[in-house]
């Protein structure tokens, strides 16, 4: 596999990824500080194939999850709507 078919392909991972923490977050099934984690360790990732695209993409999102409200996980969420049903 040449470099340039490897670099595409980690490309679509990140944003692969990218996609699944988004929706993961939105779903409730991961808090605000895995969903961090997981956006830093694909920096981390995007920053070392020194692709400027992913990398300033990546701090964007980081920057809105940061700012947001959103504190909640799938595990939490349940167990506080069970709370009410009791």
């Amino acid at each position: 596999m040449n470099n340039s078919n490897l670099r595409k392909r980690v490309i679509w991972f990140i944003n692969s990824e990218i996609e699944r923490v988004l929706m993961n977050l939105k779903n409730g099934a991961v808090n605000k500080e895995h969903a961090l984690g997981s956006f830093n360790t694909l920096y981390q990732i995007a920053s070392s194939l020194k692709d400027a695209d992913s990398m300033v993409n990546l701090s964007e999102i980081i920057e809105k999850v940061r700012d947001s409200h959103h504190r909640s996980g799938l595990f939490y969420f349940t167990e506080k709507r069970t709370e009410f049903f009791y």
